[in-house]
This record gives C-alpha cells, structure tokens and sequence, in this order.
C-alpha cells in the first residue's frame, strides 16, 4: 500500500517542518493531490492516522484537495478535462496533449499551536 509510504514521508515532513516553527503540536495539514496520481484518500488518511500515533501530529485533521487531470491540446492550446474527453481535444478534435494539471502531490500547508497540547482527563 502506498499510502502509507506517503502518510510516513508526509508525517516526516511534517514533523521536521513543525519543530523548524517551534510549533508544539499540528492541527491541520492541507495536501494537494492530482487526479492521475492515484492516491486513493481514505487509505492516506488512514495511513497517517496510524503513522502519526504518539508524535506532534497526532490527531491532525488530514485534508486532502484533489485537483482534476486538465490536458492542453497540442494542435490549439485548449485546455480541458482529461476526465470528460481524454487526449481528443473538444475544440479541434487532434489526438494528443499534454498533462498540464493532475500529477502534482504536494503539502500546501501546515497549521499548528505552539502550546502543548494537555488532553483532559476529566473522569
């Protein structure tokens, strides 16, 4: 599984990035995921769920955008849905293109607190 090698890099990254800002704990984690990678979400979610377990990560919210495969024709320069007409462009009709938008995977951003975080054990 992938994911998981992902949700590991992605926590090192992370983690690295976070102690670089003094930040105590992170929140949030924004991750930007084109269509032609293949990444299937719930498994990277649940991946860094499992990795981030017992380190400044832990208990992130995971969000993941996913951006849609765009082709720019060759022939005219439309740009357009890989999705909806593959490499056959909608305006000209010439096969072939190339893959503008739809193999990116990146982190976009990362929010945390410089407090630690104390869970309430109110029981």
């Amino acid at each position: 599984m992938h994911e998981l090698n992902l949700a590991m890099e992605i926590l090192e990254i992370v983690c690295k990035t976070a102690r670089q800002h003094n930040l105590k704990r992170v929140t949030d984690i924004w991750v930007v995921s084109g269509e032609m990678t293949g990444v299937a979400s719930e498994a990277l979610e649940f991946g860094f769920e499992i990795a981030s377990k017992n380190t400044l990560a832990a208990g992130a919210r995971l969000n993941l955008r996913r951006l849609a495969a765009i082709i720019r024709c060759d022939a005219c320069g439309c740009r357009y849905p890989w999705k909806a007409h593959g490499f056959k462009c909608p305006e000209c009709f010439h096969s072939g293109g190339e893959m503008v938008q739809g193999k990116e995977f990146y982190i976009d951003y990362i929010e945390g607190d410089e407090r630690e975080y104390q869970q309430n054990d109110s029981s």
